[in-house]
């Protein structure tokens, strides 16, 4: 079946234009107008009654646009989102993708075809800023949580101290003077991720010391975690000294390997993971603490605020982070794994 995006793909038209033209707009040339007729009929696309007449008229609904829900992180973002958008009397519609065409499908949706008045994006995204705008069409609020707009000033972001929250995290690790540190990044295209491995990178040098840094490539799950320092050890024949997991759920891969092999921690091996969820703080995991319910509610402020004055002009927040010494580092009691 088609979709407003496959009449924009074809016509090469943005979808807040083709949503003119479905919707009557006088604000349309008249050969757009007929070519994108021309496009939805070989297409055989027709919009539903509902939403020619949802489109251009005030829904105060948030689209939110996720991936697929796995860890608290995005729970708790969501958490911050509900709650300020509750209070500004904003309904929320959720949606996740898996991909590059799922996400592109539910832009066109929520924007193209009027279902949101703004809407959120997480990071990790596989569709740059300058796409979404593109897709998302120029009218509609949007704010970014995790990734650069330079080229877009009419977009607002929440994005996240992580250079200085990684820099001290190896500070922390490099403190009890270990030959040799592992860093499992994200995604390397991930913004956070290459945020992280900028702010490792700072603090070896600084630290000017006799460290061996060996970096591993990770997509933030727990299992990639776990298979690419499984793989390192297998390769290598040894373990590190320390092991900086760029997030608390490859850290957790990390600390199954290590538990595995009856290897001591931090006796042996000193590991930290980043974003401080509920395991983390059950399990006593250093970690860098990241304020996902925070981050969640300056997003939905900044569409809020840009629902009702699209003039205003665009902001980015900037939030901190801050390091939690826990069991795994040698901070309080020797670190167990924990009976589950």
């Amino acid at each position: 079946m088609a979709t407003l995006y496959d009449v924009c793909k074809k016509t090469g038209l943005s979808t807040a234009t083709v949503s003119r033209v479905i919707n009557g707009s006088g604000l349309v040339k008249e050969a757009t107008r007929e070519r994108v007729l021309k496009a939805m009929k070989e297409l055989n696309y027709y919009p539903s009654h509902a939403a020619r007449m949802l489109a251009g008229s005030k829904t105060d609904t948030i689209g939110v646009i996720l991936p697929v829900i796995d860890n608290g992180y995005y729970v708790r973002v969501l958490r911050g989102i509900d709650v300020v958008s509750t209070r500004a009397n904003l309904k929320l519609l959720i949606s996740f993708y898996h991909s590059g065409s799922d996400l592109s499908d539910i832009l066109s949706s929520l924007s193209g075809e009027g279902r949101a008045d703004a809407l959120i994006l997480s990071n990790d995204t596989p569709l740059q800023p300058e796409q979404i705008r593109k897709l998302a069409g120029s009218d509609i609020p949007i704010a970014l949580i995790g990734q650069k707009h330079e080229d877009q000033p009419a977009m607002d972001s929440v994005l996240l101290e992580n250079f200085q929250g990684a820099g001290d995290a190896v500070k922390h690790l490099l403190e009890k003077g270990p030959k040799s540190l592992i860093v499992i990044t994200g995604p390397e295209d991930n913004h956070d991720s290459q945020e992280r491995l900028r702010g490792v990178r700072q603090a070896v040098a600084d630290a000017a010391c006799d460290v061996e840094l060996v970096v591993l490539h990770g997509d933030f799950y727990h299992e990639g975690g776990r298979a690419v320092f499984e793989e390192y050890v297998k390769q290598s024949g040894a373990f590190p000294e320390a092991v900086f997991a760029f997030n608390d759920a490859m850290a957790l891969g990390v600390l199954d390997v290590l538990n595995e092999a009856s290897v001591s921690i931090p006796g042996d091996v000193q590991v930290i993971g980043f974003d401080n969820n509920e395991i983390a703080q059950y399990i006593g995991l250093t970690t860098v603490r990241v304020p996902m319910q925070k981050i969640g509610e300056e997003a939905a402020r900044l569409v809020a605020e840009r629902i009702k004055n699209k003039e205003l002009p665009a902001e980015s927040v900037l939030m901190e982070t801050a390091l939690v010494a826990r069991k795994t580092t040698g901070n309080g009691a020797s670190f167990s794994s924990p009976k589950m």
